[in-house]
């Protein structure tokens, strides 16, 4: 595919370089001063044949070099060509540069011994958003100078010795949006930032950006908020209302998980940013907000207070707003990854870290509820009486704690039985069960003494704790309903017969509840025992070795459920005309080692036409849909991707940069060799069938798009060109000449896509209002 770019075009930080699609980092050397086109500019003129229309254009030629920015000097030759008296011209003008330095710092100095004016700073007290984005223009045939989009270049901020910036992005599950109405608690992780109104649902969304990496203590020298769009096709450029954007502390942003609208409505905010209003909003168009001084150390003082995260609402002012508005989370399919970002400069940490600040808290005992009317309404009348004569009473504190009428655990119980001068209360070493664990104990003992002393020695009067068994959790809400209504019905009884209440029998001193654990299951045979073994000793290297049973422990078996029915089973194919609500996959047992011989020739495919995904079977000669109800289908077809000829493998590993790269691998040899070099990452290897190419996707442009590469890595294209769409999972047709893949281009949902071996004659195949991904053309 042949590409015209325009010859004043070249990346910021060398001028000869040029990327194959429009990118941030091109500028423009057409003029004297360097500019920076946006991706809209660029892909109208520079990637264009219509680039000599371009208003900034220069026309010296096809063959004109690029003009280079002031800060960039090319190579000097080894050959000194200047004449004799410019060598004294220089020496000159450097005698008085000198000359005029050592002037300035005696100034300097003076300046410096004279004594210091005290002035009050001033704090800003609110931010104001900084549109980052570059400025849209309005499309035309012909361009008029003046209105094309030029993005502004924003000077970075050089942090102070000692000093770090750190850009913090939500992690997978931190970021989403919340609807009223709506029967989903949330959607956390969703590509969106919903916030605005569609009708009568009201939207915002919640971003939580962990603080772990900011020093507790350290000075927040600067702070900076982006946020970019990602969806304005339910978006009023005219609508009336305003969009907040509020910082909320983690003390009133707990749980996020188990949030609903209300709850993620209600929370307070600490800080509201400056509004946003329908003219600061459009896709793929970046919010800026620069916390002021005030807000700084606000966020500053909620790491000392020992806060580790940070949360940030969007939601719109009131009822005005009239539309809705998504930002993008960075985060699912259809994300851009323009994640929200928080861009901090911190200064160095202070030596000590400072102590976190300690709660108080009050141990109260709650006034129990009465026995019956009569004792309310003494209650009731007696708090108004005190109302009236000394005042309400005082009320109950947030972090209240009341004491449990028996010790729940064995420190306890010792602390109980000093304070009272009882007998100490001490758990017997078990009798070790062999030689081998007498001996270890032995020389554990040892190693104790020599290091740290002997253990302290047992009292002669000690007592050990009593075990009480506690009842045992319900199985399931059958079983526990069924106890209150026994305990119920056992009081009712009791009360009729005018029985008298019995005292329960106080438990003794060194009584301690025991802790319900339930048994592990018994390994059905050897293969899942030697798993199960392998597994708690990968668990011991990692984390460390398992809690050990406390010895307070009741052990519980599990009944096990009775045998589920066994389901009817459902055809491996069902039509497209039969098509009904996804049912449920029968177990067939052990599945087959070989794809059924109706799917070779067709492309499988999965999609949410059915309301949830599903794998379905599309035959490109007649455009038929089939639903596939078994997994193991799908799984034996994708097995075939990465297969080259022989029992070579093309798999994903890093190279030694980290970058993920496409490596061939041979079995037989346990040889891995590398085959790309690209400086984005690669992945979805595809192998063809006849082993000449080897299709796979990467990043190098900055977008998603599809290349090939040969088996011995010497050669390598790319076949799709997008400006920001992308394309995936390409998969070979079973005569090795065309390929299919899946896109969001044109209708920005998932859609399959063919074109030929060489990228040429590409083709929507789905065509349709659901999401198809991740074909594989079964051969």
């Amino acid at each position: 595919m042949q590409l015209t770019i325009c010859p004043h075009l070249g990346l910021e930080d060398d001028p000869t370089l040029i990327r194959t699609a429009a990118t941030r980092s091109h500028r423009c050397y057409a003029q004297e001063s360097v500019l920076a086109p946006d991706i809209e500019h660029q892909v109208a003129f520079c990637f264009s044949e219509t680039f000599r229309s371009c208003p900034y254009f220069a026309d010296t030629g096809a063959s004109a070099p690029v003009a280079p920015p002031a800060a960039w000097r090319p190579p000097e030759s080894d050959k000194d060509e200047r004449p004799a008296w410019l060598g004294y011209l220089w020496l000159g003008l450097s005698a008085v540069i000198v000359a005029a330095f050592v002037v300035v710092m005696i100034i300097v100095g003076l300046d410096f011994l004279r004594p210091p004016t005290v002035t009050t700073p001033i704090v800003l007290a609110t931010a104001t958003p900084i549109d980052a984005a570059p400025i849209d223009a309005a499309p035309t045939d012909a361009p008029t100078p003046g209105r094309i989009a030029v993005a502004l270049l924003l000077p970075t901020p050089t942090p102070a010795p000692g000093s770090q910036t750190l850009t913090l992005t939500p992690r997978t599950g931190d970021a989403g949006w919340w609807a009223s109405g709506d029967t989903r608690a949330n959607h956390l992780g969703d590509s969106f930032l919903y916030a605005g109104r569609l009708g009568d649902q009201h939207f915002l969304s919640m971003i939580r950006f962990d603080l772990a990496r900011v020093a507790r203590g350290a000075v927040i020298e600067q702070a900076t908020l982006r946020l970019t769009g990602l969806d304005d096709r339910r978006f009023e450029p005219a609508d009336p209302g305003l969009w907040l954007v509020q910082l909320i502390a983690e003390a009133d942003a707990q749980d996020l998980t188990d949030a609903d609208y209300v709850a993620a409505y209600s929370r307070p905010a600490a800080i509201t940013l400056a509004p946003l209003t329908a003219a600061d909003l459009a896709a793929r168009k970046t919010n800026e907000f620069a916390l002021d001084a005030t807000m700084r150390a606000w966020l500053a003082q909620q790491l000392l207070d020992g806060a580790t995260s940070l949360t940030v609402r969007l939601q719109p002012a009131g009822d005005a707003t009239t539309s809705l508005f998504a930002w993008d989370s960075g985060q699912g399919a259809e994300s851009e990854g323009a994640a929200p970002e928080l861009h901090l400069v911190v200064g160095p940490p202070p030596p000590t870290p400072p102590p976190l600040p300690t709660k108080p808290f009050i141990v109260a005992t709650l006034t129990p509820p009465p026995a019956n009317v009569m004792t309310a309404v003494a209650m009731a009348a007696t708090a108004t009486a005190v109302a009236a004569t000394t005042g309400t009473y005082t009320p109950i504190p947030y972090q209240v704690y009341t004491p449990t009428p028996f010790p729940e655990n064995l420190e306890t119980v010792q602390a109980v039985a000093l304070l009272r001068g009882l007998p100490p209360v001490l758990v017997d070493t078990p009798t070790p069960a062999n030689a081998a664990t007498a001996t270890a104990i032995a020389e554990y003992a040892t190693a104790v003494a020599l290091t740290t002393g002997t253990f302290t020695p047992v009292p002669s009067d000690y007592v050990t704790p009593i075990v009480i068994a506690p009842t045992p959790p319900a199985e399931n809400v059958a079983t526990a309903a069924a106890r209150v209504l026994a305990v119920t019905a056992t009081a009712e009884a009791a009360a009729r017969l005018l029985l008298p209440t019995p005292t329960p029998t106080p438990w003794p001193y060194n009584a301690v509840m025991g802790v319900v654990v339930y048994a592990t299951a018994a390994p059905e045979n050897m293969e899942t025992a030697i798993a199960m073994n392998e597994q708690a000793a990968l668990i011991a290297r990692t984390t460390g070795t398992p809690t050990p049973l406390p010895w307070n422990a009741i052990v519980i078996t599990r009944v096990p459920p009775p045998a589920a029915p066994t389901p009817t089973p459902i055809p491996l194919f069902i039509s497209e005309a039969e098509f009904t609500a996804t049912p449920t996959p029968t177990d067939i047992g052990t599945p087959p080692t070989a794809v059924p011989a109706e799917v070779i020739g067709k492309i499988l495919f999965k999609s949410d036409r059915s309301g949830s995904e599903a794998t379905y079977m599309l035959d490109p000669a007649t455009g038929a849909v089939t639903l596939i109800t078994q997994p193991w289908v799908y799984a034996l077809a994708r097995q075939q991707l990465a297969q080259g000829p022989g029992e070579e493998q093309a798999i994903v590993k890093a190279d030694n940069r980290g970058v993920l790269q496409i490596h061939a691998y041979a079995p037989a040899y346990n040889a891995v060799r590398q085959l790309t070099t690209l400086k984005g990452a690669s992945y979805d290897p595809a192998w063809s069938p006849g082993g000449e190419w080897i299709a796979f996707v990467s990043t190098d442009s900055g977008g998603d798009e599809i290349y090939r590469v040969s088996p011995d890595g010497a050669v390598s294209q790319r076949l799709t060109f997008n400006t920001w769409e992308w394309d995936k999972h390409p998969s070979w047709s079973p005569d090795g000449t065309r390929i299919v893949f899946y896109s969001n281009r044109d209708s920005g949902r998932r859609q399959l896509w063919v074109m030929n071996s060489d990228g040429s004659g590409q083709v929507n195949l789905s065509n349709n209002e659901y999401n198809d991904w991740d074909p594989v053309w079964v051969r």
